[in-house]
C-alpha cells in the first residue's frame, strides 16, 4: 500500500507531461531557467483550473479540498473522498429495485440473494472503471463519447441513454407518489407534481457546495437502512435460509423472470455517466512531480468508498427481499392479501402486506423508506441528465436552465403514466426495468472501451484480465437481453409478417448498434 501511494513510486515512472509543454530542443534550456524561478503550486493551480472547465464541475459548488498525498491509509483522508460513491449507490435503491427486491422475496424466497450480491459486484466493478475514467482524464463519459464517436453514432446514443433516464425517472417519481400516498393519501399525479418540485429543492442545494447535497443523499440512506432495518429485525427471519440463499447459487423455475430483472433493475445505465461526472467534485493534486501518486491515491479512495456504500445498497436491497421471503414462506401473506398465482404485488400492496404481518408500523417504516428511495434517486436521476445533455451534445445554457429541461423532458411522461395508467403501474414497472437492461450495453460499452485505452488512460488502463472480465459481463447482459427479447418478437410474429419483419428489423437494428459500439475505436 505505501508503495502504491508513494510520491516516489510515481515519479520514476510518470512520463505524462502537462498540456502546452513546450516541444522543440531550443526552447528547454530557457524554459527550465524560467520554471526555476515559477512557483510549482502558483503551476498546479493554474492546471486545476483548466481540468476545472473541462470537467465543468462549477455548477454544483466549489471543488472538495483532498489535501496533500498521504505515505499510508487514512480514514481523514477517505471521509474528504466520501460522497460520490454514496451518491452513486442511490441508484441501487430507487423504488425499481425496492419493487424488484419484493418480487424476488414473494416468488423465490430467499433463494436469489447470491445473485443480488453478485449484480452489486458486477456493478461495483463498472462503478470503479468509471469512476477512474473521470479521475484519469478529468473529463467524464458523456464528454469522452462527443469527443470519440461521430455524430451519426452520438445523437443516436444520447437518445438511447436519455430514454434509459426517462424510464428510470417514471420509476422514481411514481415511487416518491405511492409514498406519498400512504403516508397522507395525496393523489398519484399531485404526488408526481410534489416529486418534481422537491427534486428541484434538493438539487437547488447544489449551489452551497458538492458535500451538502452528498450529505442529504447520505441522511436518506441512513433513514432507509433504518426503516427497512426494523423491519428484518420484526420479521424474524430464518437465518438458516438466509445463509443458503447468500451462497449457494440457485434460481427456481418460476423465478427466471425475476432473476434476470435483478439485473436490468441494480445497474443503472445512467448511473455510469453520473459517477465519471461527480469524482469530478474532489481536487487531487495533478502537478508532473506527483500526478501519478495523486491519481492512484485517488482511485484507490474512491474504489474503497463505492464498495462501502454498495454494501449498505446490497444490505438495504436484501432485507427487503428477506421481509417478504419470511411474510409469504410462513404463510402471513394470506392474512392480509390474497394474491392470485400470476399476480405479484405492487408498492401499494406491499404496504397491506406489512400491515398484515406487522401491524400499522409497518405500512408507515415502509413509505418513509419509499419516500427517501423515490425522492433520492429522482434527484441523482436529474442530476444525471445534465450530465449526459451537456457532456454528450454539448449544450452550453444556464444551470437552471440545463435542469429545467432535463427535469421537464421526464415530467411528461411520467405525468401521462400516473394519470392515465394507474391500474397498470406494477405492469410498467416490470417493462421498464427491461428497457434498463436494454440500454445498459449502451453506457456499459464505451465505459469499457475508453477504461481498457491505453491512450486515454496511459498508465492507468485496465489490464488484460479485468478487461476479460468486463467484456465477459457484457456478452452475458446482451445475451439475456436477446433472451428477454425473442418471446416478445415471437408473440409479434403471430400478428402477420408485417409485424414479424418489423420485430425482427428491430433485434437486428439494436445488435447492429452493439456492433458499431464495439467496433468503433477509441484515439
Amino acid at each position: 500500500m505505501r508503495e502504491l501511494l508513494s510520491p516516489a513510486a510515481s515519479t520514476s515512472n510518470s512520463t505524462t507531461q502537462r498540456p502546452g509543454s513546450s516541444a522543440t530542443t531550443s526552447q528547454h534550456s530557457e524554459d527550465s531557467s524560467l520554471l526555476k524561478n515559477v512557483d510549482c503550486g502558483t503551476l498546479e493551480q493554474s492546471y486545476d483550473s483548466t481540468l476545472e472547465r473541462e470537467f465543468e464541475v462549477h455548477d454544483i459548488g466549489n471543488l472538495v479540498e483532498v489535501g496533500d498525498l498521504e505515505p499510508a491509509f487514512s480514514f481523514r483522508k477517505l471521509l474528504r473522498f466520501a460522497g460520490p460513491g454514496f451518491a452513486m449507490s442511490i441508484a441501487y435503491l430507487d423504488p425499481g429495485n425496492i419493487c424488484s427486491d419484493l418480487h424476488c422475496g414473494a416468488v423465490a424466497e430467499y433463494k436469489l440473494i447470491w445473485l443480488l450480491f453478485l449484480t452489486h459486484a458486477l456493478g461495483l466493478y463498472v462503478q470503479t472503471l468509471s469512476a477512474r475514467i473521470g479521475i484519469v482524464t478529468g473529463q467524464n463519459l458523456a464528454q469522452h463519447c462527443h469527443q470519440q464517436y461521430r455524430r451519426s453514432v452520438r445523437i443516436p446514443l444520447w437518445l438511447i441513454c436519455e430514454l434509459a433516464i426517462i424510464g428510470s425517472d417514471i420509476q422514481e417519481s411514481i415511487g416518491t407518489a405511492i409514498a406519498l400516498y400512504l403516508l397522507f393519501g395525496v393523489q398519484i399525479w399531485a404526488g408526481i407534481l410534489v416529486a418534481a418540485l422537491l427534486s428541484y429543492v434538493i438539487l437547488g442545494i447544489q449551489r452551497f457546495g458538492a458535500r451538502k447535497v452528498e450529505a442529504l443523499f447520505i441522511a436518506m440512506i441512513a433513514i432507509m437502512c433504518a426503516c427497512f432495518g426494523v423491519e428484518v429485525f420484526m420479521s424474524s427471519p430464518d437465518v438458516r435460509e438466509i445463509t443458503k440463499g447468500l451462497f449457494i447459487p440457485r434460481i427456481p423455475a418460476s423465478a427466471t423472470v425475476q432473476a434476470v430483472g435483478i439485473v436490468g433493475a441494480v445497474i443503472m445505465p445512467h448511473n455510469l455517466f453520473l459517477h465519471s461526472a461527480l469524482v469530478g467534485t474532489r481536487r487531487i493534486k495533478r502537478a508532473a512531480h506527483v500526478r501519478q501518486a495523486s491519481i492512484r491515491e485517488a482511485n484507490f479512495y474512491t474504489t474503497l468508498e463505492s464498495a462501502v456504500a454498495l454494501l449498505f445498497s446490497f444490505a438495504i436491497n436484501a432485507t427487503i427481499m428477506i421481509v417478504f421471503a419470511d411474510i409469504y414462506s410462513r404463510g402471513k401473506a394470506a392474512k392480509s392479501v390474497q394474491l392470485a398465482e400470476q399476480h405479484l404485488p405492487g408498492l401499494v400492496e406491499a404496504a397491506e402486506l406489512l400491515r398484515g404481518a406487522f401491524g400499522d408500523i409497518g405500512p408507515l417504516l415502509w413509505a418513509i423508506g419509499l419516500l427517501s428511495s423515490g425522492q433520492s434517486s429522482t434527484a441523482t436521476g436529474t442530476m444525471a441528465g445534465q450530465y449526459l445533455m451537456e457532456g454528450m451534445m454539448r449544450l452550453r445554457v444556464s444551470p437552471w436552465l440545463r435542469l429545467f429541461i432535463s427535469r421537464s423532458t421526464s415530467l411528461v411522461p411520467t405525468m401521462l403514466v400516473g394519470v392515465l395508467f394507474t391500474a397498470h403501474l406494477d405492469q410498467f414497472d416490470e417493462w421498464l426495468n427491461v428497457l434498463q437492461s436494454l440500454a445498459l450495453p449502451f453506457a456499459l460499452i464505451p465505459t469499457l472501451k475508453l477504461a481498457q485505452s491505453s491512450h486515454v488512460m496511459s498508465e492507468f488502463a485496465v489490464g488484460s484480465r479485468w478487461r476479460a472480465f468486463g467484456w465477459l459481463a457484457a456478452a452475458v447482459i446482451i445475451a439475456l437481453n436477446v433472451y428477454l427479447l425473442l418471446p416478445l418478437i415471437v408473440d409479434l410474429a403471430s400478428y402477420g409478417v408485417v409485424a414479424a419483419c418489423a420485430a425482427f428489423v428491430s433485434l437486428g437494428m439494436y445488435l447492429l448498434f452493439v456492433y458499431i459500439l464495439i467496433a468503433s475505436k477509441v484515439e
